[in-house]
């Protein structure tokens, strides 16, 4: 069963979506998860909320929240190793694809960031473009408003 809440964050409404225990999805995009049929359920999701709220509000550096991944081998692989950026740092897209050991990927990587369905909790918004500050599925003014927070 599928469960979403409406979170209110900071840099606006962010739709959470869970399957039993595991967070499935973060989005900027679609809150409501639209055409997607899920049970609104604050509860379910109450963990995460918590831990958001933390980040946004009192300065917390990482997550521990149950998740599920239904992509391939190579962005499990770009999304773990992205985890490992320290909070309030920032790497390049060729730095991760380095990182991960596939040094010449440096574009799937860049895709592999786009296509982030957990970001805030796995950290895409700590990987930039070599000539500026990259792209950002939720938008460049989400992805300055998380960058310049985790510099406080």
């Amino acid at each position: 069963m599928l469960f979403k809440h409406k979170y209110k964050s900071p840099i606006g409404d962010i739709g959470l979506l869970a399957e039993s225990e595991f967070l499935l999805s973060i989005s900027f995009t679609n809150p409501d998860f639209e055409g997607l049929e899920a049970t609104l359920s604050a509860e379910q999701l109450s963990s995460v909320v918590s831990q958001l709220n933390q980040y946004f509000y009192e300065g917390r550096k990482s997550f521990d929240i149950y998740y599920k991944l239904d992509t391939s081998n190579f962005r499990k692989t770009v999304y773990e190793t992205m985890k490992q950026i320290p909070y309030g740092t920032t790497v390049t897209y060729k730095e991760l694809a380095i990182n991960a050991n596939s040094p010449n990927a440096f574009r799937a990587v860049g895709t592999t960031c786009g296509k982030n369905p957990l970001p805030i909790i796995i950290p895409c918004h700590r990987v930039t473009s070599v000539n500026g500050i990259g792209g950002y599925t939720g938008g460049l003014n989400i992805k300055r408003f998380l960058l310049n927070l985790e510099k406080n």
